[in-house]
C-alpha cells in the first residue's frame, strides 16, 4: 500500500456548501468553513447563530468554523453610477436563452416555445417531481412554492410591464454589493463586525481579471480600518484563514 505524506497544513481545509439542516449539521461536525448564499445582514446573523450553535455538541469552539458567504459586487465612482452599471451587467448576464432556462427552473416545465421578449408564460408551474434541471439549487429552492412565486411574478410583471426576460433579469440576478468603494467596504465590514459572517468569498461577474478593481479600490479601505490583513503570516490556506 502507498500513502500520501501529510501536507504542510496538516490536513486540507474542508469547505461545506449547502443550507439544509443536514448540511448544517455536517458542517458543524466536520467542516472548517461553510460556503453560503446569505446576502442580507439578518439572514447571515441567523445562519451564523444556528450553525455555530451546533459546534459545542462536537467539542468544537465557534472559531473552529468559518462562515464565508459568496458575494458579488459592482463598483462605481458613486452609488448611483454603480446601480446603473449593475443594471447593465444583469442584462448582459441574462441572454434570451438564459432567461428561458431561468424560467424553466421556476415553472418546472419546458418553456422553449415561449418568446423571452414576450409576456410571461400563460401556463401554470408544475409542482411535485422536479423535471427541469433537477440537480440545480434554484430548481430545488422553488419546490413547493412555485404557484405562489409565479403569481407574484405575474403581478409584478404586469405592474412594471416586464417581458419574460425583464422578469428574469430583475428577479434572478441580483448583486450583493453595489456602490462606491467606500459603500462596499462599509457593507463588508458591517457584516463581519455584526456577526453575519466571518469573511467573504468574492465572486466577480467578469473572469479573469474581475477582482482587480475590488483589490485596488476596496481592499485598501478595509486595510485602513484594520479589517483586512496587510501581509500574510503563513504559507498555507489554513494559516491564511486563521484556522488551527
Amino acid at each position: 500500500m502507498y500513502g500520501l505524506a501529510a501536507p504542510p497544513q496538516g490536513r486540507p481545509v474542508v469547505l461545506q456548501a449547502g443550507d439544509s439542516d443536514a448540511g448544517r449539521e455536517f458542517a458543524a461536525e466536520h467542516a472548517d468553513a461553510v460556503f453560503t448564499a446569505h446576502a442580507s445582514l439578518e439572514a447571515g446573523q441567523r445562519f451564523v447563530a444556528d450553525v455555530k450553535g451546533r459546534l459545542a455538541a462536537y467539542g468544537r469552539a465557534p472559531d473552529d468554523l468559518l462562515v464565508l458567504p459568496a458575494t458579488t459586487f459592482v463598483l462605481g465612482d458613486t452609488d448611483e453610477e454603480a446601480r446603473e452599471r449593475a443594471a447593465l451587467v444583469r442584462r448582459q448576464q441574462v441572454s434570451p436563452p438564459t432567461a428561458i432556462v431561468f424560467a424553466e427552473q421556476l415553472w418546472n416545465r419546458d418553456l422553449s416555445a415561449y418568446d423571452p421578449d414576450g409576456p410571461l408564460p400563460d401556463v401554470d408551474p408544475v409542482e411535485g417531481e422536479i423535471t427541469i434541471a433537477p440537480g440545480s439549487i434554484p430548481a430545488r429552492a422553488f419546490s413547493g412554492k412555485r404557484q405562489r412565486l409565479v403569481d407574484d411574478l405575474r403581478a409584478r410583471a404586469a405592474a412594471e410591464r416586464w417581458t419574460l426576460r425583464d422578469a428574469m433579469v430583475e428577479t434572478r440576478t441580483r448583486h450583493s454589493l453595489v456602490g462606491s468603494a467606500a459603500t462596499v467596504a462599509d457593507l463588508l465590514d458591517r457584516h463581519v463586525q455584526e456577526h453575519a459572517c466571518d469573511g467573504f468569498i468574492v465572486v466577480p461577474h467578469i473572469t479573469p481579471g474581475g477582482l482587480e478593481e475590488f483589490a485596488d479600490q476596496v481592499v485598501p479601505l478595509l486595510q485602513e480600518r484594520g479589517s483586512f490583513r496587510t501581509d500574510y503570516v503563513g504559507s498555507t490556506l489554513r494559516e491564511h484563514l486563521g484556522l488551527a
